[in-house]
């Protein structure tokens, strides 16, 4: 996010197919009368959004700024003051970062585990490639399906029976999927940190590539 003297603001940055040389945005919500304007930048368009501090703004704001369909787009956190906007600019940034490849918009306060892993890409891929790595050994086939059922069952909220629906397959076969998981990686995913440390290797696999 980023500030003016005396009101909130927030940034925001997009890149991808029609971020570039967009027509200003008159918004319906957020400071009376606002208009964003777009400027480029050498990897991603930015725009400082103003605020008017009320609940649920930033999620409306990122509605009403119509990104374009495959267009990755980031807003930051807001902060205050004209001298923020340094950090205003790199809170979008690494809410761009945190924006999957497919496209969408990212709002930086409800991915913050996402962004502390594009944050320190190279602590992120020492993290994936220590609690994942076993899983390389594995044909590639059968390595991402055990990836996604690991992501499906975190998905929700580690309900083996939600997650196979997700995945159409037996309650029973995500769990006998995931006791691999445990025996490949040494991992126990009832365990809290082993549980959040998983969670951070397959954000950084995610969003990191590798």
């Amino acid at each position: 996010g980023a500030g003016a003297a005396a009101a909130s603001r927030a940034g925001a940055a997009q890149h991808g197919p029609g971020a570039a040389a967009r027509p200003p945005v008159e918004l319906p919500v957020g400071a009376p009368g606002a208009t964003v304007l777009w400027h480029p930048g050498p990897d991603a368009e930015f725009a400082i959004l103003p605020l008017t501090g009320s609940p649920g703004e930033l999620g409306e704001l990122a509605a009403a700024l119509g990104v374009p369909a495959g267009t990755r787009a980031g807003i930051g956190s807001a902060v205050d003051g004209l001298a923020a906007l340094g950090d205003a600019r790199r809170l979008a940034e690494t809410a761009l970062r945190a924006c999957p490849a497919s496209g969408g918009t990212v709002l930086l306060d409800e991915h913050l585990p996402d962004a502390l892993v594009v944050s320190s890409p190279a602590l992120a891929g020492a993290l994936a490639d220590r609690v994942l790595g076993p899983l390389d050994r594995l044909d590639p086939a059968d390595r991402d399906v055990i990836v996604e059922t690991l992501t499906a069952w975190l998905d929700a909220d580690g309900s083996a029976q939600r997650a196979g629906a997700r995945l159409y397959c037996h309650r029973n076969t995500v769990l006998n999927r995931l006791r691999r998981f445990e025996q490949l990686t040494g991992r126990c995913l009832t365990r809290p940190r082993d549980a959040v440390e998983v969670s951070l290797a397959l954000a950084g696999r995610r969003l990191l590539g590798g």
